[in-house]
């Protein structure tokens, strides 16, 4: 009876969720359609999706996109491999973390686009310089959650593989990292979503291909439909990336649930 009741409120709040997004795409939709709100300030859904299906058709949309993913995969997978590495050897050696903790604290604590004038400075406006912010606006949540997950690792398992003398290697792959996995994947999860908004700032701000190009151009043009649309479909990029991080999260912890 319990699981029923679940089961119908969840379905309840589905079906009010549904009307509520129908009646907010209504509301636009007539508010731009009858003058009440100046198209220029606003977007009907279908401008939005004529204006996406335009770009979509006509290839416009997919340089700027390929563009903008290639630069994403790049930053992010350095920042993963970056952070999680330094974090596993900041828990093996403590010494190295008292060492060089301030160094990167300082470097956290920096506004990530008020050294985006630099980063161009030095790597130009195209490919580098996008990767790298978005390396930095990445790099510390994974480092960090990765550190605090490493630690959390009880004291009693690390004591069993010194019992039996398990090497550092031995002791990182089979005990710390599958007790530092939750922490891990929450700042690889947290990670994604920022990349994203990373590179669509560094790209709104300098760069002449890309998403935050293409967004940036739209409201130079004031072509507000195809405004909503790239906002739209970088949420929905962003979402995608959070949900296959928790894929790879979930098909981790499995495995290493069954070793």
């Amino acid at each position: 009876m319990a699981a029923k009741s679940s089961k119908r409120k969840i379905t309840f709040i589905n079906v009010l969720q549904i009307l509520t997004l129908m009646a907010l795409l209504g509301g636009m939709e007539y508010a731009v359609g009858s003058g009440a709100v100046n198209k220029v300030f606003m977007a009907s859904p279908s401008s939005i999706v004529k204006e996406a299906a335009r770009i979509i058709t006509d290839g416009t949309l997919w340089p700027h996109l390929i563009l903008t993913l290639q630069e994403v995969a790049v930053g992010y997978a350095l920042a993963a491999v970056f952070g999680i590495a330094v974090g596993l050897i900041w828990t093996m050696f403590p010494k190295v973390e008292a060492y060089s903790n301030v160094f990167f604290s300082a470097v956290m604590a920096i506004p990530k686009t008020a050294i985006l004038p630099l980063l161009i400075l030095w790597f130009g406006i195209g490919f580098k310089s996008k990767v790298v912010l978005i390396f930095l606006f990445s790099v510390f949540q994974i480092l960090y959650n990765t550190v605090t997950g490493a630690k959390e690792c009880k004291t009693e398992y690390l004591k069993v593989a010194r019992v039996f003398n398990a090497t550092k290697l031995q002791t990182v792959f089979k005990v710390m990292i599958p007790a530092a996995l939750p922490s891990m994947f929450n700042g690889l999860r947290l990670a994604a979503a920022t990349a994203l908004t990373g590179v669509v700032f560094s790209e709104m701000q300098s760069a002449k291909a890309g998403l935050g190009y293409l967004l940036s151009e739209s409201q130079n043009l004031l072509n507000t439909p195809r405004m909503f649309f790239i906002i739209i479909l970088v949420t929905v990029i962003s979402v995608c990336f959070v949900k296959l991080i928790a894929v790879i999260e979930y098909l981790m912890c499995h495995r290493w649930r069954r070793v």
